[in-house]
């Protein structure tokens, strides 16, 4: 009997025929957790993660208490916080002696609950809500979290913007609590483009759901310049307008800096100049700033041309030089553009010689010649138009020994008439001697001799501190043929000019007379001739004759075509000058 039982026991022991499977259901629903115990000769018992669970009417019971082998549980409105967890189906051993008690592997029981709450933060902007604008700084690393709660299981979160899909850091879950972080950086081009932080959750009726934040990037501004100018801008006359603008997110504040201006002074972002003037020229810089930063500078230069002014000279009025020395006067003034220069001396009161076309006037070695009044003209050309400006007349004064500045060389003259001999000279201070001299003879200024020669000095017309000298000769002969010196002397030194004086035989009258009636009665024969041919009128004689008056016109010449003239004046050429007979005795 004994060894009868022990092969029943072994043949019936209970064991399961199923047992409790992973079961995933929404709350405030039913579920049922499988097991069946085939030869079942104890009791069930459930636990939840490793506690025992009691049966309870309406919460917890066995589905089928009255089917032999099943101890499947049915839980009614299942609860996240009372039932999820990991169920065992135990069943007790049929004896204290059979040790054949049964305890399923734990069945995970998820109830299934989609995230409360779906939040976006920022370090800068904090809370995120659905839609709203999120800000970030352009090609900046921003920090963005996905955080949702009170999930279960815990929900898979991506981020996406447009159709890109973006690459967060690990997903990470605490407690109730599941987030993602997203480090990325973002560009211009991005704003208004919607940034998804999509979390996925078999709870979702779609299966996920999507909280979307608008980009609003912020970038510093840049700048750029719109400027408007009147063709020419001449101080006083044209105008400029110069606008400042930006592009920038926020809007910024743009302003306008003169380079250079000590005081930092601003000026508003259109800066209209009308009429500009001179003082105004310079480089302006455009920048512009906001919440994100300031712009890079962009510049613009207003040039303003104006007239020449101010001008300058070195000497200011006066300089004294000594003769065969050098001077420099300089000249310098304002304008734009920069004037070009030219230095005018005053010879009298209607002829003036340019002597310098640059800023500074050099001569070399000075004479009487470069003594007087000097202007500076300063000149620019502004639209076309000539500018100029002269500064007041700075006078050279030449001081040094005499100086002949101007000489005949050799006088010509006729027998019997008056001859004048001249030289120029100058010489500061007055001339303390001044003589001709000629064979022995020393005339002194202001003397005369023998009653034929005298010697005059007086002052030059044009040039000051110059003189005229002169010896006049009366009723030359052949014997003054000769050369007489100019000798001028001062404190200084000296100075001396040779003048050669040539005389000549005046025509015979005799010959004047023989000519004259030789003339005459060619000119008698030949009226005779044409007065005899038109009686014949013969035609073709009037053309010949027509011809010949032509060639004996090219043959006459009248009196005052003579080589010598009875008109006293005096010509110069080749440096020779000429005396005409003088009918005074």
């Amino acid at each position: 009997t004994v060894i009868l039982a022990v092969i029943r026991g072994s043949v019936c022991q209970q064991q399961f025929l199923s047992s409790p499977s992973p079961v995933v259901v929404s709350p405030g629903s039913n579920t049922t957790l499988s097991c069946l115990v085939e030869n079942m000769g104890g009791e069930c018992r459930w636990q939840k993660d490793g506690k025992p669970v009691g049966i309870y009417p309406g919460k917890y019971t066995l589905a089928k208490p009255d089917t032999e082998g099943d101890c499947s549980l049915t839980i009614f409105s299942v609860d996240l916080k009372l039932d999820d967890g990991e169920w065992e189906c135990q069943v007790t051993s049929t004896s204290f002696q059979s040790q054949d008690a049964l305890a399923s592997s734990p069945a995970k029981l998820t109830v299934q609950v989609p995230p409360s709450t779906i939040t976006l933060k920022t370090a800068s902007q904090g809370t995120v809500e659905d839609q709203m604008m999120l800000r970030v700084a352009e090609d900046q690393l921003e920090t963005i979290t996905c955080m949702t709660s009170h999930s279960n299981p815990a929900p898979t979160i991506s981020w996406q913007m447009g159709d890109q899909v973006l690459p967060s850091t690990k997903q990470t879950t605490t407690g109730e609590r599941t987030e993602a972080i997203l480090t990325h950086s973002f560009a211009r081009s991005s704003s208004g483009q919607e940034l998804q932080c999509v979390v996925s959750h078999a709870a979702y009726p779609s299966g996920e759901r999507v909280v979307t934040a608008i980009l609003d990037v912020l970038y510093k501004p840049t700048v750029s310049i719109a400027r408007v100018d009147t063709p020419v801008l001449e101080d006083g006359v044209g105008s400029v307008t110069l606008t400042c603008n930006s592009q920038a997110n926020p809007p910024a504040r743009a302003s306008w800096h003169k380079m250079g201006d000590k005081e930092g002074k601003k000026y508003p972002e259109e800066l209209q100049m009308n009429p500009v003037r001179r003082e105004q020229a310079g480089v302006y810089i455009c920048q512009a700033e906001n919440s994100v930063g300031r712009s890079e500078p962009e510049q613009t230069e207003v040039v303003v041309l104006y007239a020449p002014m101010m001008v300058v000279t070195q000497p200011k009025d006066k300089v004294e030089v000594m003769a065969h020395n050098r001077t420099v006067l300089t000249c310098q003034a304002e304008g734009n553009p920069a004037p070009k220069y030219q230095w005018i001396q005053t010879l009298s009161a209607s002829t003036e010689r340019t002597r310098s076309y640059t800023a500074n006037l050099v001569v070399e070695d000075v004479g009487y010649g470069d003594q007087g009044e000097y202007r500076c003209v300063a000149i620019n050309r502004i639209g076309g138009e000539r500018r100029e400006v002269e500064s007041e007349p700075v006078k050279i004064e030449v001081t040094g020994a005499p100086q002949v500045v101007k000489q005949v060389g050799e006088v010509v003259g006729i027998h019997g008439s008056d001859v004048r001999l001249e030289a120029e000279f100058c010489s500061d201070p007055v001339p303390s001697e001044s003589t001709w001299e000629w064979g022995g003879v020393v005339l002194p200024m202001g003397s005369e001799v023998d009653g034929r020669y005298k010697a005059e000095l007086v002052p030059h017309p044009h040039m000051e501190d110059c003189y005229i000298s002169r010896l006049t000769v009366r009723r030359v002969g052949l014997e003054d043929s000769k050369e007489y010196r100019l000798n001028v002397e001062n404190k200084h030194g000296n100075d001396m000019v040779p003048v050669i004086l040539k005389i000549k035989a005046p025509v015979p009258l005799l010959s004047v007379i023989a000519t004259g009636s030789l003339l005459l009665f060619l000119l008698l024969l030949l009226l005779s001739t044409f007065l005899l041919l038109r009686k014949k009128q013969k035609l073709c004689w009037q053309d010949k004759m027509g011809e010949k008056e032509g060639s004996l016109g090219q043959n006459t010449y009248s009196k005052g075509d003579s080589k010598l003239s009875s008109v006293n004046e005096t010509k110069e050429t080749n440096g020779e000058k000429i005396i005409p007979t003088s009918t005074k005795d």
